[in-house]
Protein backbone atom coordinates (compact mmCIF):
# COMPACT_ATOMS: atom_id res chain seq x y z
CA UNK A 1 0.00 0.00 0.00
CA UNK A 2 2.75 2.57 1.24
CA UNK A 3 4.56 1.63 -2.23
CA UNK A 4 1.42 2.51 -4.07
CA UNK A 5 0.59 5.76 -2.56
CA UNK A 6 3.62 6.50 -3.37
CA UNK A 7 3.70 6.73 -6.88
CA UNK A 8 0.37 7.51 -6.88
CA UNK A 9 1.34 10.93 -5.50
CA UNK A 10 4.44 10.85 -7.68
CA UNK A 11 2.50 10.68 -11.12
CA UNK A 12 -0.07 12.94 -9.68
CA UNK A 13 2.37 15.57 -9.37
CA UNK A 14 3.56 14.93 -12.85
CA UNK A 15 0.12 16.07 -14.64
CA UNK A 16 1.79 16.38 -18.07
CA UNK A 17 3.81 13.26 -18.16
CA UNK A 18 0.66 11.51 -17.42
CA UNK A 19 -0.92 13.05 -20.21
CA UNK A 20 1.58 12.50 -22.74
CA UNK A 21 1.66 9.16 -22.28
CA UNK A 22 -1.76 8.95 -22.16
CA UNK A 23 -2.66 10.49 -25.61
CA UNK A 24 0.62 8.61 -27.03
CA UNK A 25 -1.48 5.30 -25.86
CA UNK A 26 -4.17 6.32 -27.47
CA UNK A 27 -2.85 5.15 -31.15
CA UNK A 28 -2.33 1.78 -29.67
CA UNK A 29 -4.10 0.77 -26.49
CA UNK A 30 -7.63 -0.30 -28.36
CA UNK A 31 -5.37 -3.20 -30.09
CA UNK A 32 -3.78 -3.98 -26.57
CA UNK A 33 -6.88 -4.16 -25.25
CA UNK A 34 -8.59 -6.26 -27.35
CA UNK A 35 -5.73 -8.66 -27.31
CA UNK A 36 -5.56 -9.07 -23.64
CA UNK A 37 -9.24 -9.68 -23.45
CA UNK A 38 -9.07 -12.41 -26.22
CA UNK A 39 -7.13 -14.28 -24.04
CA UNK A 40 -9.00 -13.34 -20.53
CA UNK A 41 -6.21 -11.88 -18.86
CA UNK A 42 -6.06 -9.04 -16.60
CA UNK A 43 -7.08 -5.76 -17.61
CA UNK A 44 -3.86 -3.86 -16.37
CA UNK A 45 -1.49 -5.63 -18.31
CA UNK A 46 -2.87 -3.31 -21.17
CA UNK A 47 -1.31 -0.40 -18.91
CA UNK A 48 2.27 -2.62 -18.79
CA UNK A 49 3.59 -0.32 -21.53
CA UNK A 50 3.28 2.61 -19.78
CA UNK A 51 5.34 1.29 -16.63
CA UNK A 52 7.90 0.15 -19.93
CA UNK A 53 8.23 2.86 -22.24
CA UNK A 54 5.34 5.42 -21.04
CA UNK A 55 3.57 3.85 -24.57
CA UNK A 56 6.66 4.66 -26.51
CA UNK A 57 7.11 2.18 -29.69
CA UNK A 58 10.26 4.31 -30.50
CA UNK A 59 11.92 3.69 -26.92
CA UNK A 60 15.04 2.18 -26.46
CA UNK A 61 16.90 1.62 -23.24
CA UNK A 62 20.28 1.81 -21.96
CA UNK A 63 20.09 -1.84 -21.80
CA UNK A 64 19.54 -2.44 -25.29
CA UNK A 65 15.67 -2.95 -24.54
CA UNK A 66 13.62 -1.70 -27.06
CA UNK A 67 9.38 -1.00 -28.62
CA UNK A 68 6.78 -0.33 -25.60
CA UNK A 69 7.04 -3.51 -24.32
CA UNK A 70 10.51 -3.44 -24.03
CA UNK A 71 12.40 -6.68 -25.53
CA UNK A 72 16.14 -7.23 -25.13
CA UNK A 73 17.33 -8.59 -28.46
CA UNK A 74 18.28 -12.25 -27.27
CA UNK A 75 14.16 -12.52 -25.75
CA UNK A 76 12.55 -11.11 -28.75
CA UNK A 77 14.64 -13.72 -30.85
CA UNK A 78 12.90 -16.58 -28.73
CA UNK A 79 9.52 -14.87 -29.14
CA UNK A 80 9.97 -14.80 -32.87
CA UNK A 81 10.40 -11.16 -32.94
CA UNK A 82 12.73 -10.59 -36.30
CA UNK A 83 15.39 -8.38 -36.14
CA UNK A 84 17.57 -7.67 -39.23
CA UNK A 85 18.72 -4.96 -41.49
CA UNK A 86 15.25 -4.22 -42.72
CA UNK A 87 13.24 -4.10 -39.59
CA UNK A 88 13.14 -4.76 -35.82
CA UNK A 89 9.97 -6.31 -34.78
CA UNK A 90 10.31 -5.39 -31.07
CA UNK A 91 9.15 -2.09 -32.61
CA UNK A 92 6.17 -3.78 -34.05
CA UNK A 93 2.98 -3.09 -32.03
CA UNK A 94 1.47 -5.99 -33.32
CA UNK A 95 3.69 -8.52 -32.76
CA UNK A 96 5.64 -7.40 -30.12
CA UNK A 97 2.45 -7.50 -28.62
CA UNK A 98 1.47 -10.71 -29.14
CA UNK A 99 5.19 -12.04 -28.00
CA UNK A 100 4.85 -10.15 -24.64
CA UNK A 101 1.36 -11.75 -23.80
CA UNK A 102 2.73 -15.22 -24.63
CA UNK A 103 6.12 -14.50 -22.56
CA UNK A 104 3.73 -12.92 -19.55
CA UNK A 105 1.30 -16.56 -20.05
CA UNK A 106 4.26 -18.75 -19.78
CA UNK A 107 5.36 -16.85 -16.74
CA UNK A 108 2.29 -17.00 -15.14
CA UNK A 109 2.11 -20.79 -15.73
CA UNK A 110 5.38 -21.20 -14.36
CA UNK A 111 4.92 -19.17 -11.17
CA UNK A 112 1.59 -18.95 -10.41
CA UNK A 113 0.67 -15.75 -9.80
CA UNK A 114 0.84 -12.85 -12.06
CA UNK A 115 2.47 -10.38 -9.33
CA UNK A 116 5.73 -12.77 -9.57
CA UNK A 117 5.05 -13.09 -13.43
CA UNK A 118 4.91 -9.56 -13.84
CA UNK A 119 8.51 -9.35 -11.68
CA UNK A 120 9.92 -12.12 -14.11
CA UNK A 121 9.29 -10.06 -17.00
CA UNK A 122 11.27 -7.22 -15.22
CA UNK A 123 14.01 -9.15 -13.86
CA UNK A 124 13.88 -12.74 -15.78
CA UNK A 125 12.87 -15.69 -14.45
CA UNK A 126 15.83 -16.75 -13.23
CA UNK A 127 16.18 -14.27 -10.66
CA UNK A 128 13.10 -14.73 -9.24
CA UNK A 129 13.16 -18.37 -9.74
CA UNK A 130 16.53 -17.92 -7.40
CA UNK A 131 14.26 -15.78 -4.96
CA UNK A 132 11.55 -18.44 -4.43
CA UNK A 133 14.25 -21.01 -3.40
CA UNK A 134 15.83 -18.70 -1.35
CA UNK A 135 12.90 -17.74 0.67
CA UNK A 136 11.60 -21.63 0.83
CA UNK A 137 15.47 -22.41 2.18
CA UNK A 138 14.24 -20.17 5.04
CA UNK A 139 11.08 -21.16 5.15
CA UNK A 140 9.78 -17.70 4.33
CA UNK A 141 6.75 -16.64 2.20
CA UNK A 142 7.35 -16.81 -1.32
CA UNK A 143 4.84 -14.00 -2.97
CA UNK A 144 5.85 -11.19 -4.74
CA UNK A 145 5.67 -9.27 -2.05
CA UNK A 146 7.52 -11.56 0.99
CA UNK A 147 10.97 -12.20 -1.99
CA UNK A 148 14.43 -10.24 -1.71
CA UNK A 149 14.69 -8.23 -5.35
CA UNK A 150 16.19 -5.61 -7.12
CA UNK A 151 14.18 -2.46 -6.01
CA UNK A 152 13.15 -1.60 -9.90
CA UNK A 153 10.98 -5.17 -9.53
CA UNK A 154 9.80 -4.56 -6.31
CA UNK A 155 8.50 -1.05 -7.32
CA UNK A 156 7.12 -2.59 -10.92
CA UNK A 157 3.84 -3.82 -9.34
CA UNK A 158 3.26 -1.00 -7.49
CA UNK A 159 3.79 1.40 -9.85
CA UNK A 160 1.54 -0.39 -12.26
CA UNK A 161 -1.60 -0.21 -9.70
CA UNK A 162 -0.87 3.27 -9.16
CA UNK A 163 -1.07 4.09 -12.87
CA UNK A 164 -4.41 1.70 -13.23
CA UNK A 165 -6.03 3.62 -9.74
CA UNK A 166 -5.41 7.13 -11.43
CA UNK A 167 -6.68 6.35 -14.50
CA UNK A 168 -9.99 4.55 -13.30
CA UNK A 169 -10.41 7.86 -10.96
CA UNK A 170 -8.26 10.93 -12.07
CA UNK A 171 -10.60 13.49 -10.64
CA UNK A 172 -9.69 11.42 -6.91
CA UNK A 173 -5.82 12.66 -7.87
CA UNK A 174 -6.49 16.16 -9.24
CA UNK A 175 -6.08 15.24 -12.64
CA UNK A 176 -7.89 15.66 -16.02
CA UNK A 177 -6.70 13.40 -18.70
CA UNK A 178 -7.83 12.83 -21.87
CA UNK A 179 -10.06 10.40 -22.96
CA UNK A 180 -9.29 7.20 -25.01
CA UNK A 181 -11.44 6.44 -27.62
CA UNK A 182 -13.03 2.98 -27.93
CA UNK A 183 -12.77 2.31 -31.74
CA UNK A 184 -9.44 0.85 -33.33
CA UNK A 185 -6.90 3.49 -34.33
CA UNK A 186 -5.33 1.88 -37.05
CA UNK A 187 -5.36 -1.01 -39.24
CA UNK A 188 -2.94 -3.01 -41.41
CA UNK A 189 -2.72 -3.35 -45.47
CA UNK A 190 -0.33 -5.22 -46.90
CA UNK A 191 1.94 -4.20 -49.97
CA UNK A 192 3.68 -6.11 -52.25
CA UNK A 193 6.23 -3.90 -54.28
CA UNK A 194 8.90 -2.06 -52.87
CA UNK A 195 7.53 1.99 -51.99
CA UNK A 196 9.23 4.18 -50.22
CA UNK A 197 7.97 5.38 -46.75
CA UNK A 198 7.37 9.28 -47.71
CA UNK A 199 5.33 8.49 -50.62
CA UNK A 200 2.70 5.78 -48.43
CA UNK A 201 2.75 8.48 -46.29
CA UNK A 202 1.59 10.79 -49.05
CA UNK A 203 -0.45 8.61 -50.55
CA UNK A 204 -2.55 8.08 -47.59
CA UNK A 205 -2.36 12.05 -46.64
CA UNK A 206 -1.13 11.93 -42.92
CA UNK A 207 2.57 12.67 -42.23
CA UNK A 208 5.81 10.74 -42.07
CA UNK A 209 6.11 11.58 -38.25
CA UNK A 210 2.08 9.54 -38.28
CA UNK A 211 3.62 6.96 -40.19
CA UNK A 212 6.70 6.13 -38.35
CA UNK A 213 4.51 5.97 -34.92
CA UNK A 214 2.25 3.15 -36.60
CA UNK A 215 5.67 1.28 -37.89
CA UNK A 216 8.76 2.04 -36.31
CA UNK A 217 9.81 -1.54 -36.89
CA UNK A 218 10.99 -0.28 -40.36
CA UNK A 219 13.96 0.88 -40.15
CA UNK A 220 14.50 2.24 -44.09
CA UNK A 221 13.24 4.52 -46.16
CA UNK A 222 11.66 1.59 -48.20
CA UNK A 223 9.41 -0.95 -47.50
CA UNK A 224 10.94 -3.99 -49.11
CA UNK A 225 8.83 -6.80 -49.96
CA UNK A 226 11.35 -9.14 -51.86
CA UNK A 227 10.97 -11.97 -49.12
CA UNK A 228 7.17 -11.21 -48.76
CA UNK A 229 4.56 -8.81 -48.58
CA UNK A 230 4.73 -6.33 -45.61
CA UNK A 231 2.03 -5.28 -43.27
CA UNK A 232 1.67 -1.56 -42.74
CA UNK A 233 -0.24 0.10 -40.38
CA UNK A 234 -2.17 3.07 -41.25
CA UNK A 235 -4.89 5.24 -39.56
CA UNK A 236 -8.30 3.18 -39.70
CA UNK A 237 -9.86 6.72 -41.19
CA UNK A 238 -6.83 7.09 -43.77
CA UNK A 239 -6.97 2.90 -45.23
CA UNK A 240 -9.36 3.88 -47.99
CA UNK A 241 -7.78 7.26 -48.85
CA UNK A 242 -4.47 5.13 -49.05
CA UNK A 243 -5.98 2.39 -51.52
CA UNK A 244 -7.57 5.16 -53.84
CA UNK A 245 -4.40 7.06 -54.18
CA UNK A 246 -2.30 4.35 -54.62
CA UNK A 247 -4.50 2.34 -57.22
CA UNK A 248 -4.49 6.26 -59.29
CA UNK A 249 -0.52 6.38 -58.81
CA UNK A 250 1.20 6.25 -62.32
CA UNK A 251 4.73 6.80 -61.51
CA UNK A 252 7.36 4.26 -59.71
CA UNK A 253 6.94 3.59 -56.24
CA UNK A 254 10.18 3.87 -54.64
CA UNK A 255 13.68 5.63 -55.43
CA UNK A 256 15.72 2.70 -53.73
CA UNK A 257 16.95 -0.52 -54.75
CA UNK A 258 18.01 -3.18 -52.35
CA UNK A 259 22.11 -4.50 -53.55
CA UNK A 260 24.21 -7.18 -52.49
CA UNK A 261 28.08 -6.04 -53.03
CA UNK A 262 29.86 -9.25 -54.87
CA UNK A 263 32.65 -10.03 -53.12
CA UNK A 264 35.70 -7.44 -52.85
CA UNK A 265 33.81 -5.24 -54.64
CA UNK A 266 34.15 -1.89 -53.22
CA UNK A 267 32.05 1.05 -52.39
CA UNK A 268 33.88 3.06 -55.16
CA UNK A 269 33.18 0.55 -57.71
CA UNK A 270 29.14 -0.27 -56.80
CA UNK A 271 28.81 3.80 -56.89
CA UNK A 272 30.14 3.68 -60.36
CA UNK A 273 28.31 1.45 -61.11
CA UNK A 274 25.05 2.85 -60.38
CA UNK A 275 26.07 6.24 -61.40
CA UNK A 276 26.07 8.06 -57.62
CA UNK A 277 28.28 10.09 -55.91
CA UNK A 278 30.05 8.11 -53.08
CA UNK A 279 30.23 11.02 -50.79
CA UNK A 280 26.30 11.29 -50.94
Amino acid sequence: SRRIKNFETWYSKRPEYVERMLERSGKYLFYVVSEVEKRNMPMEIALLPMIESAYNPIATSRKKAAGMWQFIPSTGKIYGLKQNWWVDNRRNVMESTNAALNYLEKLHKEFGSWELALASYNAGEGRIGRAIKRNKRNKKRTSYYNLRIPRETKNYVPKLFAIKNIISNPEKYGLNLPKVKNQPYFESVKVDKNIDTQLIARLAEISIEEFRLLNPQHKRPVINTKNAPQSINLPYQNIHIFNFNLYSYDKPLSNWIAYNPKRKESVAQVAKKFGIDRKL
